[in-house]
């Protein structure tokens, strides 16, 4: 397997300069390419989706343990290096493509494995999110600040709309603080790895009234909840329904529980009202 320093010296000499702009990053630490393909257990013959998979370091880690490898990458120039790295390869798949108008839903993977590229991670989390089961596991690299946002107590400032929506419906973990100096360029921030396992169980209909919802509530924090969701949603009954589903009236967003917002979502659906 070709280390990750050679394929970045490789895409440098090629001409390639990396675009801050687009959180171009490339990972130089073979360890941590290891932490991340252990985690990932890629097994002989397994589909698995990449996203930004960059210089490919590690596409080939994925590719030498037997995956086949569908990879999504919006930089013209990276996939043409790709393409000349891996033209031998009849188990990689790329698609030049822009990772938040692709349907990934329709693609045959169901575990996704990457460095995600840091100018799109929220969108597409929320993205992956609304997919719920169709993908097992998430295996991926983020800014240290999203994870810390994914793992985040309730009532910290971290606490927030992607806490919740992914506490309620998966099994989140850190597996691993990444410092900013295994890249090149060194980024800003630190990352890390993480891990998200599908528990589920499906939301239904349910899921984008909940998403409504929380966006509504999450929209100004220093507010109360109920103060929030009027200035969002309109005057509407909310007194009631926040102390049917447990919620104290003076509670803002960053103090319910993934388990009171779902309680809420699912009292607005019994009484059919919509958002």
């Amino acid at each position: 397997m070709e280390s990750c320093t050679s394929l970045y010296n490789r895409i440098r000499a090629s001409g390639f300069t990396p675009s801050k702009k687009q959180g171009q990053n490339f990972l130089i630490d073979d360890n941590i390419r290891r932490i991340i393909l252990k985690n990932a257990c890629p097994t002989p013959g397994e589909e698995i989706l990449e996203i930004g998979p960059g210089n490919g370091a590690l596409t080939v880690g994925l590719l030498d343990n037997g995956a086949k490898v569908w990879a999504i990458e919006k930089d013209p120039w990276l996939c043409a290096f790709l393409s000349r790295l891996l033209e031998k390869e009849g188990r990689f798949h790329l698609l030049q493509e822009d990772a938040l108008r692709t349907p990934v839903e329709e693609l045959p993977p169901r575990k996704l494995v990457s460095n995600l590229p840091y100018s799109i991670t929220s969108p597409l989390l929320y993205k992956l999110w609304g997919l719920e089961e169709r993908f097992s596991l998430l295996i991926f690299m983020v800014q240290w600040e999203v994870a810390q946002r994914l793992m985040a107590p309730i009532g910290s400032k971290n606490y927030s709309l992607l806490t919740v929506l992914f506490q309620i419906t998966h099994q989140v973990e850190v597996i691993h603080r990444v410092p900013r100096t295994c890249f090149l360029p060194m980024p800003d921030v630190d990352s890390a790895i993480v891990g998200i396992k599908w528990k589920g169980p499906s939301l239904g209909e349910l899921k984008d009234t909940i998403k409504t919802l929380m966006e509504s509530g999450f929209r100004h924090r220093r507010k109360t909840l109920i103060n929030s969701l009027r200035s969002s949603l309109g005057p509407g009954d909310w007194v009631p329904l926040l102390s049917e589903a447990g919620v104290p009236p003076r509670a803002r967003a960053q103090e319910v529980t993934p388990h009171q917002w779902l309680a809420m979502a699912r009292i607005l659906m019994e009484r059919k009202d919509t958002l």
